[in-house]
């Protein structure tokens, strides 16, 4: 029966396939890759050519355009990003700050934008990609705007310069304002896509649960009707002491079994069980019984919960038949497994079973066994003469 509390809910399935926002958002990374290059080749070729900065033309050059040849490189792969796109903002910032105080606007009194306007909107989409909305707000602004106050210092605010500077800021401001709104909305719809795909993998996952909880309750109680009536029938026949012992303890199997199936906490039979485990419990099973075996333990390979559970009921009763008729005699139990397989053998060197005699009405090795690897898609082995059983119950993935 599958445990509630083991599938995973809708945040925990977002979380783990939010892929469609991390696809997003390394198209965004690439895509201002590619604007930031064709942009930056433009400024680059410019500032070839340029003589604004005087000495510190090559300073400035060097660390916009290294920063910023760092930043592409991790627009392109992916890493490192956040580093890199703080840098070249900072960079940017600080030598648009200097500009005015190291031009020589007056050699030059015609208007020309300086090679470190193109640079303008790459640094606001680097901020875009890799800050908090306030931070992408405030430098989608400023930017632009400290540009424009950078220029009209040069000039001494000089009348003539105010509308071709005033024409530079307000389409620095849209531009970036575009890029800022066209960013968050590919983000936004990343996010609405993963969380509605994440509702609708939680919605199936607790349908898929309840299903098999369901299908598991309906096979137990097959099963738990088959050990109920096998536990009436031989305490009906019992004659001896050990005989009555052993349908007691049938009996409180069933109960157990019983109380069980009404519990969605029984056991997670999704869930991997180890083949040492199995050999712990035939090994608690046969102590309950009055018979102390010893199992050498199996391999660590791990089988499905509800394989692992049949292959213990289906042993347990082969051991309880065996004590019940050959009085426990040369009772051996043999559990292996390997990566796709698992198998129990049960042994005993009693009188063996005359299949012929046993009734029709007897469950012990039809329900109990035979009828348990069944539903699990295993097989049963019984090779019996006198002297000797051997019961071989094997599950192939």
């Amino acid at each position: 029966m599958v445990v509630a509390e083991a599938m995973p809910g809708r945040q925990e399935v977002f979380a783990a396939g939010s892929f469609t926002s991390k696809r997003i958002e390394r198209i965004v990374q690439i895509a201002a890759g590619v604007g930031s290059l064709i942009v930056g080749t433009q400024a680059f070729i410019a500032a070839l050519g340029s003589t604004d900065a005087g000495v510190w033309h090559i300073p400035f050059m060097i660390a916009i355009f290294t920063s910023l040849l760092a930043f592409l490189a991790s627009c392109f792969t992916g890493r490192a990003l956040r580093v890199t796109a703080i840098t070249f903002v900072t960079l940017y910032t600080l030598v648009v700050v200097a500009w005015p105080w190291v031009t020589d606007h007056a050699s030059n009194p015609g208007y020309a934008q300086p090679w470190i306007w193109y640079v303008t909107n790459i640094a606001t989409i680097a901020a875009v990609l890799v800050m908090s909305m306030p931070w992408q707000i405030t430098f989608t602004i400023g930017l632009p705007v400290l540009f424009f106050g950078a220029r009209m210092f040069q000039v001494g605010f000089a009348n003539d310069h105010w509308a071709s500077n005033a024409f530079d800021l307000s389409f620095g401001l849209c531009l970036g304002a575009i890029l800022l709104i066209l960013v968050r909305t590919m983000r936004a719809s990343g996010r609405e896509v993963d969380e509605a795909r994440g509702t609708a993998l939680a919605e199936y996952t607790q349908a898929a649960a309840a299903e098999a909880a369901e299908s598991e309750r309906i096979s137990m109680a097959a099963l738990m009707h088959d050990s109920v009536m096998a536990a009436l029938i031989s305490a009906t026949r019992a004659t001896t002491e050990r005989e009555r012992a052993l349908t007691v303890v049938m009996a409180q199997e069933a109960l157990t079994g019983l109380a069980d199936a009404e519990s969605d906490e029984r056991i997670a039979l999704g869930r991997p069980i180890s083949a040492r485990v199995i050999a712990a419990d035939l090994t608690n099973a046969a102590r309950d019984f009055g018979v102390v075996i010893d199992i050498a333990p199996p391999t660590d390979e791990e089988v499905p919960g509800h394989v692992a559970r049949a292959l213990t009921l289906a042993a347990t009763q082969a051991i309880a038949n065996a004590i019940q008729h050959a009085d426990g005699q040369g009772l051996a139990v043999a559990v292996s497994a390997t990566r796709d397989s698992c198998r129990v053998r049960v042994s005993d060197t009693g009188g063996g079973i005359n299949f012929a005699a046993i009734p029709a009405d007897r469950l012990g090795i039809r329900a109990s066994i035979y009828a348990r690897m069944a539903a699990v898609g295993g097989t049963t082995e019984i090779t019996s003469g006198p002297g000797s059983t051997v019961i071989d119950m094997r599950w192939q993935r």
